[in-house]
Protein backbone atom coordinates (compact mmCIF):
# COMPACT_ATOMS: atom_id res chain seq x y z
CA UNK A 1 0.00 0.00 0.00
CA UNK A 2 2.52 2.38 0.89
CA UNK A 3 4.38 2.01 -2.40
CA UNK A 4 0.99 2.29 -4.40
CA UNK A 5 1.02 5.88 -2.31
CA UNK A 6 4.31 6.73 -3.19
CA UNK A 7 3.80 5.90 -6.84
CA UNK A 8 0.50 7.44 -7.07
CA UNK A 9 1.83 10.85 -6.19
CA UNK A 10 5.90 10.05 -7.27
CA UNK A 11 5.35 9.12 -10.66
CA UNK A 12 2.98 11.91 -11.62
CA UNK A 13 4.71 14.45 -10.23
CA UNK A 14 8.20 13.43 -12.36
CA UNK A 15 6.28 13.14 -15.42
CA UNK A 16 5.06 16.63 -14.81
CA UNK A 17 8.52 18.15 -14.23
CA UNK A 18 9.66 15.92 -17.36
CA UNK A 19 6.88 17.47 -19.21
CA UNK A 20 8.20 21.44 -17.82
CA UNK A 21 12.16 21.06 -18.27
CA UNK A 22 10.84 19.69 -22.35
CA UNK A 23 9.78 22.90 -22.67
CA UNK A 24 12.81 24.07 -22.15
CA UNK A 25 15.09 21.84 -23.78
CA UNK A 26 12.86 22.08 -26.98
CA UNK A 27 13.63 25.65 -27.23
CA UNK A 28 17.83 24.45 -26.44
CA UNK A 29 17.44 21.98 -29.90
CA UNK A 30 16.27 24.63 -32.15
CA UNK A 31 14.57 22.43 -34.47
CA UNK A 32 12.40 24.46 -37.31
CA UNK A 33 9.55 22.85 -38.25
CA UNK A 34 7.66 25.22 -39.40
CA UNK A 35 8.34 28.91 -39.87
CA UNK A 36 5.75 30.33 -37.29
CA UNK A 37 8.07 30.63 -34.14
CA UNK A 38 5.72 29.93 -31.51
CA UNK A 39 3.47 27.06 -33.57
CA UNK A 40 6.76 25.39 -34.51
CA UNK A 41 7.74 25.10 -30.29
CA UNK A 42 4.01 24.43 -29.87
CA UNK A 43 3.81 21.21 -32.19
CA UNK A 44 7.18 19.74 -30.89
CA UNK A 45 6.56 20.23 -26.90
CA UNK A 46 2.52 18.88 -28.10
CA UNK A 47 4.16 15.57 -29.23
CA UNK A 48 6.80 15.59 -26.70
CA UNK A 49 3.77 15.64 -23.91
CA UNK A 50 1.66 12.95 -25.86
CA UNK A 51 5.39 10.61 -25.84
CA UNK A 52 4.93 11.44 -21.77
CA UNK A 53 1.57 10.99 -21.32
CA UNK A 54 1.33 7.37 -23.21
CA UNK A 55 4.41 6.33 -20.86
CA UNK A 56 2.19 7.34 -18.65
CA UNK A 57 -1.15 5.36 -19.28
CA UNK A 58 1.58 2.45 -19.51
CA UNK A 59 3.20 2.84 -16.04
CA UNK A 60 -0.12 3.92 -14.40
CA UNK A 61 -2.15 0.27 -16.06
CA UNK A 62 1.10 -1.82 -15.01
CA UNK A 63 1.01 -0.78 -11.44
CA UNK A 64 -2.67 -0.49 -11.26
CA UNK A 65 -4.44 -2.73 -13.60
CA UNK A 66 -7.81 -1.73 -11.77
CA UNK A 67 -7.38 1.77 -12.88
CA UNK A 68 -8.41 0.52 -16.81
CA UNK A 69 -12.07 1.36 -15.77
CA UNK A 70 -11.16 5.21 -15.95
CA UNK A 71 -10.39 5.36 -19.05
CA UNK A 72 -13.63 5.97 -20.53
CA UNK A 73 -15.70 9.40 -20.69
CA UNK A 74 -17.81 8.35 -17.26
CA UNK A 75 -21.28 8.25 -16.28
CA UNK A 76 -22.71 12.14 -16.33
CA UNK A 77 -25.75 10.34 -14.04
CA UNK A 78 -23.78 9.57 -11.50
CA UNK A 79 -24.73 12.22 -8.22
CA UNK A 80 -21.86 14.22 -7.23
CA UNK A 81 -20.73 14.38 -3.68
CA UNK A 82 -22.79 17.76 -1.87
CA UNK A 83 -20.37 20.63 -1.03
CA UNK A 84 -22.37 23.14 -0.06
CA UNK A 85 -19.40 26.12 0.18
CA UNK A 86 -19.38 25.39 -3.63
CA UNK A 87 -22.75 25.34 -4.45
CA UNK A 88 -22.93 21.17 -4.83
CA UNK A 89 -26.48 20.24 -3.44
CA UNK A 90 -27.59 16.82 -2.80
CA UNK A 91 -29.15 15.16 -5.81
CA UNK A 92 -27.04 17.18 -7.84
CA UNK A 93 -25.68 14.77 -10.72
CA UNK A 94 -23.03 15.54 -13.17
CA UNK A 95 -24.59 16.73 -16.01
CA UNK A 96 -25.63 19.60 -13.82
CA UNK A 97 -22.45 19.95 -11.98
CA UNK A 98 -20.11 19.77 -14.59
CA UNK A 99 -22.14 22.18 -16.82
CA UNK A 100 -22.36 24.41 -14.15
CA UNK A 101 -18.76 24.59 -13.47
CA UNK A 102 -17.59 24.41 -17.18
CA UNK A 103 -19.17 27.85 -17.62
CA UNK A 104 -18.52 29.36 -14.52
CA UNK A 105 -14.66 28.27 -15.36
CA UNK A 106 -14.14 28.98 -18.68
CA UNK A 107 -15.44 32.74 -17.58
CA UNK A 108 -12.82 33.14 -14.64
CA UNK A 109 -10.24 31.91 -17.39
CA UNK A 110 -10.92 34.27 -20.00
CA UNK A 111 -11.45 37.36 -17.70
CA UNK A 112 -7.53 36.25 -16.08
CA UNK A 113 -6.51 35.74 -19.51
CA UNK A 114 -7.51 38.83 -20.56
CA UNK A 115 -6.78 40.80 -18.26
CA UNK A 116 -2.65 40.20 -18.55
CA UNK A 117 -3.26 40.19 -22.51
CA UNK A 118 -6.03 41.98 -24.01
CA UNK A 119 -4.27 44.99 -25.44
CA UNK A 120 -1.87 42.08 -27.00
CA UNK A 121 -4.14 40.14 -28.94
CA UNK A 122 -5.07 40.36 -33.11
CA UNK A 123 -8.43 38.60 -33.00
CA UNK A 124 -8.10 38.85 -37.14
CA UNK A 125 -5.41 36.11 -36.64
CA UNK A 126 -8.10 33.85 -35.04
CA UNK A 127 -9.70 32.29 -38.06
CA UNK A 128 -6.18 31.50 -39.57
CA UNK A 129 -4.85 29.58 -36.19
CA UNK A 130 -8.45 27.86 -35.33
CA UNK A 131 -7.41 24.54 -36.51
CA UNK A 132 -3.92 24.76 -34.60
CA UNK A 133 -5.62 26.28 -31.08
CA UNK A 134 -8.02 23.20 -31.88
CA UNK A 135 -5.26 20.57 -31.86
CA UNK A 136 -3.27 21.67 -29.66
CA UNK A 137 -6.09 22.11 -26.82
CA UNK A 138 -7.10 18.59 -27.55
CA UNK A 139 -3.61 17.11 -26.96
CA UNK A 140 -2.74 19.79 -24.14
CA UNK A 141 -5.78 18.70 -22.38
CA UNK A 142 -5.45 14.97 -22.73
CA UNK A 143 -1.60 15.05 -22.23
CA UNK A 144 -2.01 16.88 -18.68
CA UNK A 145 -5.42 14.83 -18.12
CA UNK A 146 -3.49 11.59 -17.91
CA UNK A 147 -0.64 13.22 -16.28
CA UNK A 148 -2.33 15.25 -13.37
CA UNK A 149 -5.31 13.02 -13.18
CA UNK A 150 -5.65 9.61 -14.42
CA UNK A 151 -2.30 8.70 -13.40
CA UNK A 152 -2.97 9.83 -9.74
CA UNK A 153 -6.45 8.69 -9.12
CA UNK A 154 -6.08 5.01 -11.33
CA UNK A 155 -2.90 4.58 -8.84
CA UNK A 156 -4.47 5.91 -5.25
CA UNK A 157 -7.79 4.71 -6.42
CA UNK A 158 -8.26 2.00 -3.44
CA UNK A 159 -5.67 2.28 -1.17
CA UNK A 160 -6.30 5.92 -0.42
CA UNK A 161 -9.49 7.80 0.36
CA UNK A 162 -11.10 10.02 -2.56
CA UNK A 163 -10.67 13.18 -0.46
CA UNK A 164 -7.10 12.94 -0.21
CA UNK A 165 -6.94 11.65 -3.92
CA UNK A 166 -8.54 15.20 -4.99
CA UNK A 167 -6.11 17.24 -2.96
CA UNK A 168 -2.86 15.62 -4.64
CA UNK A 169 -4.62 15.87 -7.74
CA UNK A 170 -4.74 19.83 -6.38
CA UNK A 171 -1.32 20.48 -5.26
CA UNK A 172 0.51 18.53 -8.36
CA UNK A 173 -1.76 20.47 -11.03
CA UNK A 174 -1.59 23.60 -9.11
CA UNK A 175 2.03 23.89 -7.99
CA UNK A 176 3.38 23.03 -11.82
CA UNK A 177 1.19 25.83 -12.75
CA UNK A 178 2.99 28.56 -11.17
CA UNK A 179 5.32 28.69 -14.26
CA UNK A 180 2.67 27.63 -16.94
CA UNK A 181 -0.42 29.92 -18.03
CA UNK A 182 -2.17 31.05 -15.90
CA UNK A 183 0.82 31.30 -13.61
CA UNK A 184 2.22 32.94 -10.63
CA UNK A 185 0.40 32.42 -7.10
CA UNK A 186 -3.28 33.11 -8.40
CA UNK A 187 -2.69 30.57 -11.46
CA UNK A 188 -1.81 27.84 -8.48
CA UNK A 189 -4.98 28.91 -7.01
CA UNK A 190 -7.06 28.62 -10.10
CA UNK A 191 -5.27 25.44 -11.49
CA UNK A 192 -5.30 24.04 -7.68
CA UNK A 193 -8.57 24.35 -7.27
CA UNK A 194 -9.25 22.79 -11.34
CA UNK A 195 -7.36 20.09 -10.25
CA UNK A 196 -9.21 18.99 -7.05
CA UNK A 197 -12.36 19.71 -8.68
CA UNK A 198 -11.57 17.40 -12.09
CA UNK A 199 -10.41 14.75 -9.90
CA UNK A 200 -13.49 15.02 -8.18
CA UNK A 201 -15.43 14.86 -11.46
CA UNK A 202 -13.41 11.34 -12.28
CA UNK A 203 -13.69 9.80 -8.98
CA UNK A 204 -17.81 10.34 -8.75
CA UNK A 205 -18.35 10.14 -12.92
CA UNK A 206 -16.16 6.95 -12.64
CA UNK A 207 -14.36 8.00 -16.27
CA UNK A 208 -11.89 11.69 -17.46
CA UNK A 209 -14.64 12.72 -19.70
CA UNK A 210 -15.61 15.71 -17.59
CA UNK A 211 -12.19 16.39 -16.63
CA UNK A 212 -10.89 16.42 -20.36
CA UNK A 213 -14.16 18.22 -21.74
CA UNK A 214 -13.32 21.33 -18.91
CA UNK A 215 -9.39 21.02 -19.59
CA UNK A 216 -10.13 21.37 -23.14
CA UNK A 217 -12.33 24.35 -23.20
CA UNK A 218 -9.80 26.06 -21.08
CA UNK A 219 -7.30 25.36 -23.17
CA UNK A 220 -9.44 26.58 -26.06
CA UNK A 221 -9.39 30.08 -24.68
CA UNK A 222 -5.55 29.77 -23.24
CA UNK A 223 -3.77 28.31 -26.07
CA UNK A 224 -6.52 30.91 -28.24
CA UNK A 225 -5.31 34.00 -26.86
CA UNK A 226 -1.49 32.95 -26.90
CA UNK A 227 -1.46 32.18 -30.86
CA UNK A 228 -3.16 36.15 -31.25
CA UNK A 229 -0.75 37.95 -29.48
CA UNK A 230 1.46 40.03 -31.36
Amino acid sequence: MQKRILSGIGIPAVMIVLYLLGNFGLKALDMQWLQHEMLNHMLQFQLYGLVLSSITIFITLKIAKQSKAYLRFGDLASLAQPVKLLGIRSGDNWYKTGTSYLIVITLATTAFMYAGLGDKLNWSLLPGMLPWVLLFSLTNSFSEEMITRFAIVGMLDGVVVPVRIMWAAAAVFGLVHYFGAPGGPVGVLMAGFLGWLLAKSVIETKGMGIAWLVHFVQDLVIIGMMLIME
